[in-house]
Parts: C-alpha cells; sequence; structure tokens
C-alpha cells in the first residue's frame, strides 16, 4: 500500500495538468485574459514557445500548473494531456509502476511518464537538482 511507503517512493503533490493545443498563444491569452492565470516559466526560455507554464501566483513551484504544449490535440478521452505529480525519485517511483504491470516505455533518471489502467499519461516529474 502506497500509504505505507517511504517518501522517496511518494508523489509529493499533484503540480497540474498538460494539455497539447492548437494554438498556442491563442491559448495562452485566453488563460492569461479570461482566467487569471500568470505565465510562471516558458519552454525554451528564448525563441518561440513551444510550451507555457502557468498558476494563479506566477509561482511555478507554489502553484498548481496548467501546461500549454504546442500540437495536434489528440483524439479519444485519454489524449487530453496528462497528470504532472512532483516526485523526488521519479525513476524510482516509474519503477515500482513498472513492477506493478504498468511498465513505461522508458525508465531513466529524472522524468518518467506512465500510463494508469485506463490509458490516462502520468508524468512522474523530478525537479533538477540545483547547480553546484
Amino acid at each position: 500500500c502506497i500509504r505505507d511507503r517511504a517518501e522517496p517512493d511518494r508523489p509529493i503533490r499533484t503540480s497540474g495538468v498538460g494539455l497539447t493545443v492548437s494554438d498556442l498563444e491563442r491559448s495562452r491569452r485566453f488563460y492569461e485574459d479570461v482566467l487569471g492565470f500568470k505565465v510562471a516559466a516558458r519552454v525554451p526560455a528564448q525563441g518561440q514557445a513551444q510550451e507555457y507554464l502557468l498558476g494563479l501566483t506566477g509561482n511555478l513551484r507554489a502553484d498548481t500548473l496548467i501546461v500549454l504544449r504546442q500540437g495536434a490535440p489528440p483524439a479519444g478521452a485519454t489524449g487530453f494531456g496528462r497528470v504532472i505529480l512532483t516526485a523526488p525519485d521519479a525513476r524510482r517511483l516509474a519503477e515500482r509502476a513498472a513492477a506493478a504491470g504498468y511498465p513505461p516505455p522508458r525508465i531513466v533518471d529524472g522524468t518518467n511518464v506512465i500510463r494508469d489502467p485506463d490509458g490516462y499519461a502520468i508524468e512522474l516529474y523530478q525537479r533538477p537538482t540545483a547547480a553546484r
């Protein structure tokens, strides 16, 4: 049972939801202008944006985020995007999911993506370590 697991084996919190959108700038304007979200980050930081991370305060670490990514929105109920969970050790969490019968396409140090029993994508996000 996950409730009985040590902290590195459990997600810290739900970080947000990722949505693939057909027109990134139109969607950004909607979330900012209509809903009051603030851009907390953009990817890449320079040049043409491919992704915006939006929250209600603009604080990347405190907000639950809506992550908008440019692309063709997928068809089907499970193709809405992804649920994003922040985990202290995303590799360990991905390995546990694989052992339970939900293997990701690949397991790496850092961020991994698994699918729940219905096929919804779950991104296990591990924050980068601070540069020394």
